[in-house]
């Protein structure tokens, strides 16, 4: 989510028969307007998209119905690579998503397409209630932050986080902010649902704007005889920082990240260390049963654990979102959500959510060992060199690979970053004629 999804002001319905003023567009009362907002937001609360099966629609009730498989249609679905996809987007954009659940999900390799919109935030209202003021405060309070307990990384981060003269350059400011915490209410997402179907994990697993594109046929040509049974974590786009500062690396969330089923089982498996857990009062007693009484696997029960070391060391200040017993994926989620924008004001001594969200999948990917170190020999010094570029795209001096194919979409691109709905469309419906077998 570099570069999240601007918001698009839409004018409201005219009333039949409203006097007009002046010749001009007839206008609405304040009240009118809050009930249509009202509205708006109830049919879109229906919206809500749930991980839909590739073999899946939704009615005029928009209830998720399950189409019978014809025989026709059955050994297209039974594919043994199988991969889930997770777009984050927005609900000022929905036909973005739309678009590629109509394209990208069509693919036989596809099985579970989740989404997630402003509606999946923790605070769902966060982009109509803050303001440009509190982005500004937000800016300045997270590049001003210097306290000793914090570690190297997040202390360079720090001085990389937006500055508040480039935020309100951007198209909606606000929204961007907001759009931060997203990605980990999907895995969130995500991870209830194969806790709740006990659906297998997939082979690769894809988490991307809703505005990118993925060649799924020569993915999957690409990684299907890979063993995703390995812990890897591949950035289609890799950014790394100047390594004179620090050796720190985190994906261009627009070209998305490619997780394995075994970085997955890191992800999802939970972890209890002795000791550390955040249990000071009642209600953080009673989470940590919660998580413990989980069926997940237990990675972790050794306060002398790698995980465990690490988490002591509070490099980017998470110690205090852990309870015992939960999963990384839980952690990032109330590392990310817990401290809300809205609140910037409140904010004090080792609280606040500071890095953009990309930081924070390369952070606990790469300090948390999710992902197998790279190959590269020149990093085997850097224990926390994992997060490894996908066919050498990399953003250093200059952007090389899939890095380039930015708001430039060509034919065959097996990965593109602001992609349009029509090209989306075109592009599938060219390589349906292709591999035709390949598609439903």
């Amino acid at each position: 989510m570099m570069d999240p999804p601007g918001y698009s002001a839409v004018a409201p319905p005219v009333a039949v028969g409203r006097q007009r003023e002046r010749g001009g567009t007839p206008r609405c009362t304040r009240v009118e307007r809050i009930l249509i907002f009202t509205i708006c937001f109830t049919i879109l609360s229906l919206l809500k998209l749930e991980p839909i099966a590739r073999n899946s629609v939704q009615d005029h009730h928009n209830r998720i119905i399950d189409l019978p498989h014809e025989e026709k249609n059955l050994s297209k679905s039974t594919t043994s690579f199988t991969v889930d996809i997770l777009s984050v987007g927005s609900i000022n954009q929905l036909n973005l998503l739309h678009a590629q659940l109509n394209t990208i999900a069509t693919h036989t390799s596809v099985r579970n397409f989740f989404n997630v919109t402003e509606l999946d935030d923790a605070d769902p209202n966060c982009h109509t209630d803050i303001t440009g003021e509190h982005v500004k405060k937000v800016s300045v309070y997270c590049r001003s932050r210097r306290a000793m307990w914090i570690g190297p990384i997040f202390q360079t981060l720090s001085k990389q986080y937006g500055r508040w003269e480039w935020l309100q350059k951007k198209k909606n400011p606000t929204g961007w902010l907001c759009a931060q915490v997203r990605p980990y209410s999907g895995l969130l997402k995500a991870q209830s649902h194969y806790k709740r179907t006990g659906q297998e994990l997939p082979d690769y697993f894809l988490i991307f704007d809703d505005d990118t594109y993925y060649n799924m046929e020569l993915f999957q040509k690409n990684f299907a005889t890979v063993d995703s049974s390995a812990e890897r974590v591949y950035s289609g786009c890799l950014v790394r920082l100047p390594i004179h500062m620090i050796n720190f690396t985190f994906p261009f969330g627009g070209f998305g990240s490619i997780l394995s089923k075994g970085a997955l089982k890191k992800l999802f498996g939970r972890n209890q260390c002795p000791g550390l857990d955040n249990t000071a009062n009642d209600d953080s007693n009673n989470r940590s049963s919660n998580y413990n009484n989980n069926t997940e696997e237990l990675l972790t029960k050794d306060s002398s654990s790698a995980y465990c070391s690490r988490l002591k060391e509070n490099n980017a200040g998470e110690l205090k979102y852990f309870t015992d017993g939960m999963s990384l994926v839980d952690l990032m989620y109330n590392y990310t959500s817990t401290d809300k924008y809205r609140d910037v004001d409140k904010w004090g001594f080792g609280s606040g959510f500071c890095m953009h969200s990309d930081w924070v999948l390369g952070y606990f990917v790469n300090y948390y060992n999710v992902s197998t170190h790279v190959a590269d020999p020149y990093y085997r010094d850097v224990p926390h060199a994992r997060l490894e570029s996908y066919k050498e795209s990399e953003i250093y001096k200059s952007g090389t690979g899939f890095c380039r194919n930015d708001n430039q979409c060509k034919s065959d691109a097996e990965i593109c970053h602001r992609a349009t709905p029509k090209w989306m469309e075109n592009e599938t419906k060219r390589w349906n004629v292709i591999v035709p077998d390949k598609f439903v």
